[in-house]
């Protein structure tokens, strides 16, 4: 225990290759096995678990694996035993994954005098960025492909390393540009708040000026989105998880049998159980995201980088169900959940 403690360029070096990973894991996603997922997040998290000292009790953690428990549970029950193992534990230890990542030591409890240098800002970059390279250079490959194939006229996109076996719809398609985009958006708001730190009066307008902006964008979705079909579904998904709470129950406006919304689609399928304490682990991340908002002692790039990342997975969760029928597209937002909800604590 005590040579993990103190080892720090073990932990150096275990911290890059669990970037690579990541990175390997955007690129790679549509045709990595869940095995290896496992293979790889179990053993970093009980050695980072023993090499910071410590893992918090997390609420979010609690109501995700009680999820997954029950969803477990059915899947038993329905006879899907061959995905329980993986139904249950990849959720979880893509969230303890993001979290440990960047978690900070506990110098009291490993009982190490000797401070290292706080390098968490650096870490979560690094994190952010291997995610983004990977998951943008799978959208560029999957445009280069579209090119040249049939399909595209009919508004749909070719994965690549899939062996044009495997298609997504324009959203599933724009998933893989969303973290590019919010590195973009953060960079901006940097650079807005470097130039404009000597103005007293600009300095205090920044808040306002972004909750005006932030406003104007959500009733414009708003509008978008309440004039289309996926409204429509999530309506009826939810008038049908109130009054069939058993779940079981299809849609005809869909063409699909989709909510058009990733967590109703699970209601569907499993009911309210599941349906309501996932919801729950929803909106304590929407906490977690709020506090890493007035947290002052997180820096405006880091804060709006995590802050966009996290409303960019959740929209498209929110707007498209693919991510409850290909669960890879949520294992990357859990990770991102696990970063905030780590970060949105920093003290130091």
């Amino acid at each position: 225990m005590n040579w993990i403690r103190n080892n720090d360029k073990l932990a150096k070096i275990i911290f890059i290759l669990a970037c690579a990973f990541l990175a390997f894991y955007g690129l790679y996603y549509n045709s990595l096995s869940t095995v290896w997922l496992m293979v790889v997040t179990i053993p970093f998290i009980l050695y980072q678990s023993i090499y910071v000292g410590h893992l918090r009790f997390d609420i979010n953690f609690c109501f995700l694996m009680e999820t997954f428990f029950v969803k477990a549970m059915l899947d038993q029950h329905i006879g899907k035993q061959d995905i329980v193992p993986t139904t249950m534990a990849i959720p979880m230890l893509m969230y303890l994954f993001g979290k440990l990542l960047v978690a900070k030591r506990d110098y009291n409890f490993i009982g190490k005098k000797k401070r290292q240098k706080d390098y968490s800002r650096v870490k979560v970059l690094a994190v952010t960025s291997a995610l983004t390279i990977g998951i943008t250079v799978l959208g560029l490959l999957n445009f280069i492909l579209t090119r040249k194939s049939p399909i595209a006229v009919l508004g749909y996109y070719n994965v690549a390393f899939t062996g044009n076996t495997f298609y997504t719809d324009k959203l599933a398609f724009c998933f893989n540009y969303i973290f590019a985009g919010c590195f973009a958006v953060a960079g901006l708001i940097w650079f807005v708040y470097r130039i404009s730190e000597k103005n007293e009066t600009v300095v205090k307008a920044r808040p306002y000026v972004m909750l005006g902006v932030s406003a104007a964008v959500a009733i414009g979705f708003a509008v978008k989105y309440i004039r289309t079909e996926r409204f429509a579904a999530l309506k009826e998904g939810i008038h049908l998880i109130i009054t069939k709470h058993w779940g079981n129950f299809g849609l005809d406006l869909t063409h699909n049998n989709s909510t058009s919304n990733m967590w109703l689609d699970y209601g569907r399928d499993y009911g309210i159980l599941v349906f309501v304490t996932l919801f729950i682990f929803f909106i304590l991340t929407i906490k977690d995201a709020v506090k890493l908002a007035a947290n002052k002692k997180v820096d405006i790039f880091l804060k709006s980088l995590l802050l966009f990342m996290f409303i960019g997975t959740n929209v498209y969760y929110f707007v498209d169900s693919f991510a409850y029928q290909f669960p890879y597209y949520w294992y990357l937002g859990l990770v991102i959940c696990g970063l905030i909800s780590e970060v949105a604590d920093w003290e130091q």
